[in-house]
Parts: structure tokens; sequence; C-alpha cells
């Protein structure tokens, strides 16, 4: 993903869903996009953090933006109770991008990733400059 590289050298976190069902998988799959070619970007388990996991928490603490990207209303990945930070931009993809949800997991269309990973990207960028 080119335009990643674009992005200024600050450490961003990317908290997505990762939930069972395709809207779930969906901002999964996202989240992967955007950390496969920039150093700077990390994935964080969304799991780890209410168990206080090290690993998450010093990822959440050392981050100069939070991303995060929901997959329904529910909203788990927005709900950072574990700590002081809050995301500097959230998505839910349902209601920002139309996702119809199901529970079907594998039912990810990959067109529609690529989308959203694009139009994160462009937000991100935006937020960084």
């Amino acid at each position: 993903m080119e335009d990643v590289k674009e992005i200024k050298k600050d450490k961003i976190a990317i908290v997505a869903c990762s939930g069972a069902s395709n809207t779930g998988q969906i901002t999964n799959e996202v989240a992967k996009n955007l950390c496969k070619d920039a150093e700077n970007f990390t994935m964080v388990c969304l799991a780890a953090l209410p168990l206080g996991a090290r690993t998450a928490m010093d990822k959440i603490e050392n981050a100069k933006k939070i991303i995060v990207v929901d997959g329904c209303p529910i909203k788990c990945a927005s709900q950072l109770k574990y700590t002081d930070k809050k995301p500097d931009i959230a998505f839910q993809i349902m209601e920002d991008y139309g996702v119809k949800k199901v529970s079907d997991p594998n039912a990810v269309d990959l067109e529609e990733v690529d989308k959203i990973t694009k139009d994160v990207l462009a937000k991100i960028k935006n937020l960084s400059n």
C-alpha cells in the first residue's frame, strides 16, 4: 500500500473489532492491510486490552494516534476503558460504509475491504498532516 509511506512516521495503533461475523473480519482485514507496509502502524489485540496484557497496553500508550475500526453498532473496539487514551478516529463499517452484517465470518468481500482500507488510510493521512 504505497500511500502508507506518505504518512508521518508517528506510531499509529490500529484497534479492530475482529469479531465473529463478516463485519468483524472485514475490520480485521482492513487493520492487516494498514499495517502490512508501514513500520509505524501496529495492530493491537482487542481481546488483550481488558486483560491488561502489557504488549497491547504498551502499543496503546506509545501510540501518537489511535485508529479504531468497529464492525457493528456495539463498538467494542471504541470502548478503550482500560486506558486514559481515546481514539483519534473511529469507524463503524456498517454505519460509515453501509456494510450489511451477516453471522458468517467467511462472507468477506475483498473489494469492500480494499475500498474501506483506502478510505481509512486517506483519513489517517489527513489527521497526520
